[in-house]
Protein backbone atom coordinates (compact mmCIF):
# COMPACT_ATOMS: atom_id res chain seq x y z
CA UNK A 1 0.00 0.00 0.00
CA UNK A 2 1.35 3.41 -0.90
CA UNK A 3 1.51 5.97 1.88
CA UNK A 4 -0.45 9.21 1.66
CA UNK A 5 0.03 12.78 2.75
CA UNK A 6 -0.67 13.27 6.44
CA UNK A 7 0.00 11.44 9.66
CA UNK A 8 -0.42 7.80 10.46
CA UNK A 9 -4.14 8.18 11.18
CA UNK A 10 -5.45 8.89 7.70
CA UNK A 11 -3.90 7.17 4.74
CA UNK A 12 -4.77 7.08 1.08
CA UNK A 13 -3.66 4.79 -1.68
CA UNK A 14 -4.53 3.14 -4.90
CA UNK A 15 -6.78 0.19 -4.15
CA UNK A 16 -4.96 -3.13 -4.22
CA UNK A 17 -6.06 -6.67 -3.51
CA UNK A 18 -5.15 -8.06 -0.12
CA UNK A 19 -2.20 -10.36 0.47
CA UNK A 20 -4.53 -13.35 0.36
CA UNK A 21 -5.93 -12.35 -3.03
CA UNK A 22 -9.59 -12.09 -3.95
CA UNK A 23 -12.28 -13.49 -1.71
CA UNK A 24 -15.20 -14.18 -4.05
CA UNK A 25 -18.60 -13.00 -2.80
CA UNK A 26 -20.68 -12.76 -6.02
CA UNK A 27 -23.94 -11.55 -4.44
CA UNK A 28 -22.17 -8.87 -2.43
CA UNK A 29 -20.04 -7.91 -5.46
CA UNK A 30 -23.29 -7.35 -7.42
CA UNK A 31 -24.55 -5.00 -4.73
CA UNK A 32 -21.26 -3.09 -4.66
CA UNK A 33 -21.36 -2.70 -8.45
CA UNK A 34 -24.82 -1.11 -8.33
CA UNK A 35 -25.08 2.28 -10.03
CA UNK A 36 -25.58 4.00 -6.67
CA UNK A 37 -23.48 7.06 -5.91
CA UNK A 38 -22.92 5.92 -2.33
CA UNK A 39 -22.86 2.48 -0.76
CA UNK A 40 -22.27 2.05 2.96
CA UNK A 41 -20.94 -1.33 4.06
CA UNK A 42 -21.80 -1.84 7.73
CA UNK A 43 -20.85 -4.93 9.72
CA UNK A 44 -19.16 -5.73 13.04
CA UNK A 45 -15.40 -5.12 13.38
CA UNK A 46 -13.38 -7.99 11.97
CA UNK A 47 -16.19 -9.29 9.77
CA UNK A 48 -14.35 -8.64 6.52
CA UNK A 49 -15.60 -5.29 5.18
CA UNK A 50 -12.14 -4.23 4.05
CA UNK A 51 -11.39 -7.61 2.46
CA UNK A 52 -14.78 -7.52 0.72
CA UNK A 53 -14.17 -4.08 -0.80
CA UNK A 54 -10.59 -4.85 -1.85
CA UNK A 55 -11.67 -8.20 -3.34
CA UNK A 56 -14.51 -6.58 -5.28
CA UNK A 57 -12.18 -3.92 -6.72
CA UNK A 58 -9.62 -6.56 -7.71
CA UNK A 59 -12.18 -8.95 -9.21
CA UNK A 60 -13.87 -6.14 -11.16
CA UNK A 61 -10.52 -4.85 -12.46
CA UNK A 62 -11.10 -1.44 -10.88
CA UNK A 63 -7.85 -1.03 -8.93
CA UNK A 64 -6.60 1.77 -11.21
CA UNK A 65 -9.94 3.58 -10.93
CA UNK A 66 -10.37 3.38 -7.15
CA UNK A 67 -8.90 5.61 -4.46
CA UNK A 68 -8.70 4.12 -0.97
CA UNK A 69 -8.60 6.22 2.19
CA UNK A 70 -8.41 4.67 5.64
CA UNK A 71 -9.52 6.89 8.52
CA UNK A 72 -7.77 6.31 11.82
CA UNK A 73 -9.42 6.21 15.24
CA UNK A 74 -10.82 9.57 16.33
CA UNK A 75 -9.71 11.47 13.23
CA UNK A 76 -10.82 15.09 13.72
CA UNK A 77 -8.64 17.01 11.25
CA UNK A 78 -10.62 17.66 8.04
CA UNK A 79 -7.56 19.04 6.25
CA UNK A 80 -5.62 15.85 6.88
CA UNK A 81 -8.55 13.73 5.65
CA UNK A 82 -9.04 15.77 2.47
CA UNK A 83 -5.33 15.83 1.63
CA UNK A 84 -5.36 12.01 1.90
CA UNK A 85 -8.43 11.90 -0.40
CA UNK A 86 -6.70 14.15 -2.96
CA UNK A 87 -3.53 12.08 -2.84
CA UNK A 88 -5.43 8.81 -3.26
CA UNK A 89 -7.48 10.21 -6.17
CA UNK A 90 -4.33 11.51 -7.87
CA UNK A 91 -3.09 7.91 -7.97
CA UNK A 92 -6.10 6.74 -10.01
CA UNK A 93 -6.15 6.81 -13.81
CA UNK A 94 -8.82 9.56 -14.08
CA UNK A 95 -7.59 11.48 -11.02
CA UNK A 96 -3.99 11.63 -12.20
CA UNK A 97 -5.13 13.93 -14.99
CA UNK A 98 -7.80 15.94 -13.16
CA UNK A 99 -6.89 16.34 -9.48
CA UNK A 100 -4.31 19.04 -8.80
CA UNK A 101 -1.75 18.53 -6.01
CA UNK A 102 -2.21 20.48 -2.80
CA UNK A 103 -0.08 20.83 0.29
CA UNK A 104 -1.11 21.51 3.87
CA UNK A 105 -1.39 25.13 4.97
CA UNK A 106 -2.62 26.72 8.22
CA UNK A 107 -5.44 28.64 6.50
CA UNK A 108 -6.61 25.75 4.30
CA UNK A 109 -9.86 24.25 5.54
CA UNK A 110 -11.78 21.15 4.53
CA UNK A 111 -14.55 23.16 2.85
CA UNK A 112 -12.07 24.85 0.51
CA UNK A 113 -10.44 21.51 -0.32
CA UNK A 114 -13.82 19.85 -1.02
CA UNK A 115 -14.84 22.76 -3.28
CA UNK A 116 -11.54 22.58 -5.14
CA UNK A 117 -11.93 18.83 -5.57
CA UNK A 118 -15.40 19.35 -7.03
CA UNK A 119 -13.92 21.83 -9.51
CA UNK A 120 -11.14 19.40 -10.42
CA UNK A 121 -13.57 16.50 -10.92
CA UNK A 122 -16.15 18.50 -12.91
CA UNK A 123 -14.87 17.32 -16.33
CA UNK A 124 -14.79 13.67 -15.16
CA UNK A 125 -16.00 11.43 -17.99
CA UNK A 126 -14.86 8.06 -16.69
CA UNK A 127 -15.98 6.32 -13.53
CA UNK A 128 -13.84 6.68 -10.40
CA UNK A 129 -14.49 5.15 -6.97
CA UNK A 130 -13.56 6.61 -3.61
CA UNK A 131 -13.47 4.00 -0.85
CA UNK A 132 -13.40 5.35 2.70
CA UNK A 133 -12.55 2.68 5.23
CA UNK A 134 -13.77 3.42 8.77
CA UNK A 135 -15.75 6.49 7.71
CA UNK A 136 -17.39 6.52 11.16
CA UNK A 137 -14.10 7.79 12.62
CA UNK A 138 -14.41 11.15 10.83
CA UNK A 139 -15.39 14.22 12.81
CA UNK A 140 -18.62 16.10 12.11
CA UNK A 141 -17.00 18.77 9.88
CA UNK A 142 -15.34 16.24 7.58
CA UNK A 143 -18.59 14.24 7.39
CA UNK A 144 -20.55 17.35 6.33
CA UNK A 145 -17.86 18.14 3.75
CA UNK A 146 -18.05 14.58 2.46
CA UNK A 147 -21.82 14.96 2.17
CA UNK A 148 -21.25 18.07 0.02
CA UNK A 149 -18.89 16.11 -2.22
CA UNK A 150 -21.41 13.28 -2.62
CA UNK A 151 -24.27 15.64 -3.39
CA UNK A 152 -22.38 17.70 -5.96
CA UNK A 153 -19.89 15.24 -7.45
CA UNK A 154 -20.02 14.53 -11.18
CA UNK A 155 -21.94 11.49 -12.39
CA UNK A 156 -18.78 9.39 -12.70
CA UNK A 157 -17.88 9.63 -9.03
CA UNK A 158 -19.00 6.93 -6.61
CA UNK A 159 -18.28 6.51 -2.90
CA UNK A 160 -18.09 3.20 -1.06
CA UNK A 161 -17.65 3.42 2.70
CA UNK A 162 -17.13 0.88 5.46
CA UNK A 163 -18.09 1.21 9.09
CA UNK A 164 -19.29 -0.95 12.00
CA UNK A 165 -23.08 -1.15 12.45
Amino acid sequence: MESAVGSDTVTGSVARSGAGGVVSRPRLFERLAAPARVILVAAPPGSGKTVLLRSWLAQAGLADRAAWVTVGPGERDPQQFWLAVLDALRHTAPGSVLVRPLTAAPDLDGWAIAERLLTDLAPLDDRVWLVIDDVHELGPDALRQLELLVLRAPRGAAVRAGRPP
